[in-house]
């Protein structure tokens, strides 16, 4: 093998490059939705970069024609691995199916497939040759009909890959739209360059300008890579940040019946989640009684339930509970069930109660924590919030006698009986919501002394619960 020396060779040799160092970075988030497909694409543009420069360094023709099929693997690969990552970058996984990824690199394969053969046939190269340029000399081919069908293929996965790059900008959020806007930008350099190359417009004639302009279309990656987190804060897939949680989740269909439940809820119940999908949420979480009855809310709303498992401890949770609409149309509900364990064990030890005297899946008690010497309520928990319809900020800092929680008498009456007994033990008072409306409770309270100051706390149940 001969070897000359072209000056184009080190731009091409710098454009893979810095290929290869975005292939690092973008390596070091293999999990992160889109980039395998980014991570093969940067590899085929160092391909396709080194062996064109090796075709340039060579100076028979015999050696320029087994660099340029080389090249091929990496020039077939670009625009397949582009739109594979476009599809999973823009979310559109109903399209992201084997059968989709098999019909991509189908044409891809056969070009492949005809460069190799091309001695046979023609196909791809009707006729090759050399031209001098000076002090070197020039691979020169003619294009035959199969390579300008290859060619419209590729600009076609090219098009359809920006708009959904474009599509994906127009509809992010503000930190995320220049992402897709500079994945678009090095994608329309490095086919404009092909495009100047195939039309003959070429200053140096026969001088492939599309991997050159592949030093441009990286250093804007790479600038998208380092400066604006493209596979740091990429729009990934809602199952994927819904895996990601400590907590539950679960969502239902219109119907009532579980359209998807996160890894976590198998951390808690043993069992896999998978298995639920497709069944209505009464029958497949009928083990927990209080549990099954989440599809039966038919309201926005807040509330706890308990799940007990044979041999271990029962887990609560505290469930917010949301419409998931389109276009005015209600499709389902997600369930958020956080786990209060810690929290209600606290409670109970603060009652000196058991497990099943403390809560008991539908009857959730309220907590107050208020202050002895003042009467202000220092805490609250989320039921007491939503039993009284206020908020948290309303509460703490005040007294039940300012917010109108209860009355003067109601009041007298409670303080009195705590004074004397040193504890309260299920003592009926109406109180009173954010609303105005009265409802009867049973009230409990215990004192406790923390640092020479003392505080009741109180637990409050809706009575007949």
């Amino acid at each position: 093998m001969q070897w000359q020396n072209n000056p184009y060779f080190i731009f091409l040799i710098l454009a893979g490059l810095i290929s290869l160092i975005n292939t690092l970075v973008v390596a070091q988030r293999r999990r992160v939705a889109g980039s395998l497909p980014l991570l093969g694409m940067l590899l085929a543009v160092s391909l396709w970069s080194f062996t064109y420069a090796f075709e340039l360094a060579s100076a028979d023709q015999a050696s320029q024609v087994f660099w340029a099929k080389i090249e091929y693997i990496g020039i077939v690969s670009v625009p397949a691995l582009f739109i594979l990552f476009t599809l999973e970058y823009g979310h559109h996984r109903q399209a992201f199916q084997r059968r989709v990824i098999y019909s991509v690199w189908l044409i891809p394969l056969i070009t492949l497939a005809l460069v190799w053969t091309n001695a046979s046939h023609g196909l791809i190269w009707s006729q090759i040759g050399q031209k001098h340029a000076g002090s070197y000399s020039l691979l020169s081919l003619e294009h035959g009909l199969a390579f300008w069908i290859w060619t419209a293929y590729s600009y076609l996965l090219l098009l359809f890959g920006s708009l959904i790059l474009i599509r994906r900008a127009i509809s992010s959020p503000p930190e995320i739209k220049p992402q897709s806007f500079i994945l678009v930008f090095g994608a329309g350099i490095t086919w404009l360059g092909n495009i100047i190359y195939l039309a003959g417009l070429s200053p140096v004639p026969d001088l492939d300008l599309t991997p050159i302009t592949f030093i441009v279309s990286m250093i804007a990656y790479s600038v998208g890579l380092f400066r604006f987190g493209i596979l740091d804060i990429m729009p990934i897939a809602g199952e994927t940040v819904l895996e990601s949680l400590d907590d539950v989740v679960i969502v239902l269909d219109d119907a009532g019946l579980i359209a998807y439940i996160n890894k976590t809820f198998e951390y808690y119940s043993g069992v896999d989640s998978k298995g639920f999908v497709g069944q209505p949420a009464s029958i497949a979480l009928s083990v927990w009684p209080s549990m099954s009855k989440l599809g039966d809310t038919q309201t926005t709303n807040r509330g706890e339930v308990v799940m007990t498992i044979e041999g271990r401890e029962p887990v609560y949770f505290d469930t917010r509970v949301s419409t998931v609409r389109w276009k005015n149309q209600r499709l389902g509900r997600v369930y958020v069930l956080e786990d209060i364990s810690e929290r209600r064990r606290a409670e109970k030890t603060a009652f000196g109660q058991s497990d099943e005297n403390l809560i008991s899946g539908d009857a959730i008690p309220l907590i107050f924590v208020i202050r002895l010497h003042d009467e202000k309520v220092i805490e609250v928990n989320r039921s007491s919030i939503l039993a009284l319809g206020y908020e948290r900020k309303d509460v703490v800092g005040r007294s039940f006698l300012q917010l109108g929680i209860w009355d003067a008498y109601q009041r007298s009456e409670f303080l009195k009986i705590f004074r004397s007994e040193g504890f309260v033990k299920n003592h009926t008072l109406s109180l009173t919501d954010i609303n105005k409306s009265k409802q009867s409770y049973l009230v409990s309270a215990n004192r406790v002394d923390i640092h020479d100051k003392s505080y009741i706390v109180m637990l409050v149940q809706p009575e007949g619960e």
